[in-house]
């Protein structure tokens, strides 16, 4: 099978966020690699059985060495250390590499590398253009030290911490739009919403508005917002009517962690 047939997505975040995108491969448990272009760089996100378990970037100042050297956690004599011990050995990924000089252990390597997967994978949010492909496949799975970032938790709070959110929750339609709650999808049974994100969902009632869902939720309106338009990401909630009023929820900088 040829790379071009595999490909089943060809899109631009322009015109579809990422946490659409992340919520329609949540559904259909497709495994694969969502591959976004933003310049010269690339970052990449591998997803098994519709959950993120790796990303990667070709910008440097994102790679574990980096990250482990602006952390503190290692030194510039260690980093340059590790990198040409990488290089005489191909095979290996950096963390192997710096268990085996002893820099970290084997649980700290893994905690270092779930971290730096989270600070790709966090960045992507914040995009708002570029090309994005999703390439059928199970890849890297040599590399990816069995971590599971669930999608959906990974998209509530991608959107809980985007720098600005006012293109995200403009899709959600105008102040006055009504939602309610079809059934729950079945890729969802098993996921659990935290405390205040179970108070918002269970205000949506097919009564209140936008307007009225924002100001009455457990959090502050902006943020009330945000999680509201994961929720119709992931299919929690459904527009059942609108108006052609502009809508006017105040979406300032990310709020503090409710």
């Amino acid at each position: 099978m040829t790379t071009e047939a595999r490909r089943i997505f060809v899109g631009d975040l322009t015109d579809t966020p990422l946490p659409e995108m992340l919520a329609t491969i949540h559904r259909n448990r497709v495994p694969g690699v969502l591959e976004a272009q933003l310049g010269e760089f690339s970052k990449r996100v591998s997803i098994l059985n519709g959950d993120i378990i790796f990303a990667s970037s070709t910008n440097r100042v994102e790679s574990l060495g980096d990250a482990l050297l602006g952390a503190g956690r290692i030194t510039v004599d260690q980093y340059r250390d590790s990198v040409l011990r990488l290089l005489e050995r191909p095979g290996k990924r950096h963390g192997e590499v710096l268990v085996e000089m002893g820099l970290l252990t084997e649980p700290e390597m893994r905690a270092a590398v779930l971290e730096q997967v989270q600070r790709i994978v966090w960045s992507l949010f914040d995009i708002e253009e570029g090309l994005v492909t999703f390439t059928l496949g199970e890849e890297r799975t040599d590399e990816v030290f069995k971590l599971r970032i669930p999608t959906p938790r990974a998209i509530l709070h991608g959107c809980k911490t985007v720098a600005d959110a006012k293109r995200l929750v403009s899709r959600l339609g105008s102040k006055s739009a009504v939602f309610s709650r079809p059934p729950t999808p079945e890729n969802l049974k098993e996921f659990q919403l935290e405390g205040g994100e179970e108070q918002l969902l269970n205000l949506v009632d097919g009564k209140r508005t936008f307007f009225e869902l924002c100001d009455q939720g457990p959090f502050s309106a902006g943020l009330n917002a945000r999680v509201l338009y994961a929720f119709q990401c992931l299919g929690l909630v459904r527009k059942e009517k609108d108006s052609t009023s502009v809508i006017r929820v105040q979406v300032p900088s990310p709020d503090p962690s409710p």
